[in-house]
């Protein structure tokens, strides 16, 4: 019982909103045959909203409008008594049921969607019967004349041909909207993906720490055991040793199914350095926004390769414009470039920013895990961020290249080399 009541709550919501939105557009409207016959907007609404509305229910709507539109008629349009005004409005209400009992069951076997030309043309034969139902009504057999009949077809004509290109355009619009919503959606799953590649490549790094941790574990017991410790403590340096072996054996699972999932992923194939940075810049502004900051970034880039190393180019690339974010002084505009050239065999990525630069004293050591020149001024906190280190695992272990920082003048330059042959999706 709740669900059809939901259901009758949806269409009741759908219909009165479309009626009298009818009601209005029949307002609107040129006379024909001496004033006989109105030719009224609002017979273009109903493919339209039957098109924009799946629940929309033509034939109740089209009764309760026609009898919304005869009384408008009659209050707006009063013409002699009150019965003289209805013969004059009464014959418009039939065009609309003629119009709407023919549309519901042409487009019961043909849906508008996806639009094509050819669907609109028996919509100019309805508007045109309907036409000469009204007028049959008003003028008796005189409706069949030629001269009447042209009339009515070009008015037939002229009403589709509105539909049709309302309709096209609102479809184009919808396509438009959808791209962008996949796009979108396209982007934060590189950004995703990207990301996840970055915490992978550290994790690998950090299973070696762990066999490593779990061999001195197992030799320690070894050691207490064959020293002749209390036999305490060499249950104790056994539990560790075990503890550390079930703990590897999770974490390389883990690892494995991440990296299993980041190799089946649906873009494979190479990206263009152009959409690369574009996704880029996208994600710097919403970064920017997020945190409060006005940044405004310049993307210089001449270069035109596909790329195959481009989830962990990703992370680089995003965690040095993201560190340029979070240096932008608030309250004022930060400038960043993102500049990428040829030189030689190799692709040069620079990330320059005029956020404040960074002390002659620190640049040995920006690279270094756990070093940072982040203070929270209020407690002393200090934030010991991975990115820059991150940034120099995978462009040494992973890309193959290098990375280097100078700062001068309240400005900061970072630089990644990588060969091309490295980057480059190869060609057959």
């Amino acid at each position: 019982m709740g669900e059809k009541a939901d259901l009758r709550g949806k269409h009741v919501s759908s219909l009165i909103p479309g009626i009298l939105l009818i009601i209005l557009a029949s307002q609107i409207y040129i006379s024909l045959f001496s004033g006989r016959l109105l030719i009224t907007v609002a017979a273009a609404l109903l493919p339209i909203l039957a098109f924009l509305w799946p629940d929309f229910l033509l034939m109740p709507s089209a009764l309760l409008a026609s009898v919304g539109i005869f009384l408008l008629r009659l209050l707006l349009q009063p013409g002699g008594s009150f019965a003289q005004s209805c013969q004059v409005h009464a014959p418009e209400m039939l065009f609309y049921l003629v119009d709407c009992v023919l549309l519901s069951l042409y487009l019961r076997r043909v849906p508008l969607r996806p639009v094509r030309p050819e669907k609109f043309l028996p919509l100019a034969g309805i508007d045109m019967i309907s036409n000469v139902a009204e007028l049959l009504v008003r003028t008796g057999v005189a409706a069949f004349a030629p001269l009447s009949l042209l009339q009515l077809l070009g008015v037939a004509a002229v009403r589709t041909f509105l539909v049709w290109a309302t309709l096209r355009m609102l479809d184009a619009y919808s396509i438009q909207v959808l791209r962008r919503e996949e796009a979108e959606r396209y982007q934060r799953l590189l950004l995703m993906t990207a990301s996840l590649k970055s915490e992978v490549a550290w994790m690998t790094k950090g299973t070696a720490l762990i066999e490593d941790t779990m061999h001195t574990a197992y030799h320690l017991y070894g050691e207490l055991r064959d020293s002749g410790a209390q036999s305490r403590q060499v249950e104790a340096a056994l539990t560790i040793a075990k503890d550390i072996h079930e703990v590897k054996k999770e974490y390389f699972q883990i690892v494995r199914g991440i990296m299993e999932a980041l190799e089946s992923d649906i873009d494979s194939g190479g990206m263009e350095l152009g959409e690369l940075l574009r996704i880029m810049g996208e994600s710097t502004r919403r970064t920017a926004h997020a945190a409060g900051k006005t940044v405004s970034l310049t993307t210089v880039c001449t270069e035109k390769i596909t790329l195959r190393q481009h989830h962990y180019l990703m992370s680089v690339l995003r965690n040095l414009l993201n560190n340029a974010v979070e240096a932008a002084p608030d309250g004022e505009e930060a400038h960043l470039t993102l500049h990428v050239q040829s030189e030689g065999d190799e692709l040069v990525f620079q990330v320059e920013d005029d956020c404040g630069g960074i002390p002659p004293r620190h640049l040995e050591q920006i690279f270094l895990p756990g070093f940072s020149s982040k203070i929270n001024e209020t407690t002393g906190e200090v934030n010991r961020g991975l990115g820059l280190t991150i940034v120099k695992e995978l462009v040494e272990d992973r890309l193959h290249g290098s990375v280097s920082v100078r700062s001068e003048e309240g400005k900061t330059v970072f630089a990644v080399r990588v060969s091309r042959r490295e980057l480059m999706v190869e060609e057959d």
